[in-house]
């Protein structure tokens, strides 16, 4: 791609010429983006029920498609407009997301701590169990 980093002067001072063909990044719309923020509480929600019911394996399931929404939020959200009332919104649903992780982050460590136990105990019984049979 030939591009002209050089700008104009004048009343296109700061402006980047960048050649025929040049490409525009898609930029989501202020509604996307706070739809996108809710489909994330979505999953968010979905995870921290799972994680409750100490279902690891839906919660690692409704992980994905969160991460999945992570990735195009952050392909396409950073030039979005947002007017104060969505900013807002967005804010809103942050800071319920930030809650709903930390409950699934705490969470996953006492599932760890648990794991680690019955590893230990499995270990500790199969020194015990080979000393008998040596």
């Amino acid at each position: 791609m030939e591009r002209n980093w050089s700008t104009s002067s004048g009343s296109e001072a700061g402006i980047i010429k960048m050649g025929a063909r040049a490409y525009l990044k898609p930029v989501m719309e202020g509604t996307e983006v706070v739809a996108a923020y809710k489909r994330l509480l979505s999953f968010s929600a979905e995870m921290l029920m799972h994680a409750r019911e100490d279902n690891w394996t839906k919660l690692i399931d409704s992980e994905v498609a969160y991460v999945r929404e992570v990735e195009r939020l952050q392909q396409h959200e950073l030039d979005a407009m947002l007017t104060e009332h969505q900013q807002q919104q967005k804010l809103q649903l942050l800071e319920t997301l930030l809650k709903q992780d930390q409950e699934i982050r705490e969470r996953l460590t006492q599932r760890r701590s648990e794991l680690e136990k019955m590893l230990s105990s499995a270990s500790k019984k199969r020194k015990v169990d080979n000393a008998y049979l040596s």
